[in-house]
């Protein structure tokens, strides 16, 4: 009699799951961007009083990651790897 292996589709869905972390700045000054939105995929944040913020979801490396802020660009790059620690410095929006 053969044996069936079954894997759970959930051990596959935990091994996407991954984070981001770090603090928005002002390019400029270097100020922390309070109340900046932080979007991978459908999964979002926001920055605090200190500009920290954090992102978990379910999200892999070549995910687009946005930073928005009102008076500045929207910034963007593509995730690299799991739990990352990314730094991001807005530049203002030129009148």
């Amino acid at each position: 009699m053969k044996k069936i292996l079954v894997v759970p589709v959930a051990v596959f869905l935990l091994s996407a799951c991954t984070s981001m972390q770090g603090v928005v700045r002002d390019k400029e000054t270097g100020t922390p961007v309070s109340s900046a939105l932080v979007q991978i995929k459908n999964y979002d944040g926001s920055t605090d009083a200190l500009g920290r913020y954090k992102v978990t979801g379910s999200f892999v490396p070549g995910d687009t990651m946005m930073v928005n802020a009102p008076g500045y660009n929207i910034y963007t790059r593509s995730v690299k790897s799991a739990k990352e620690i990314v730094d991001v410095e807005l530049t203002r929006k030129k009148p």
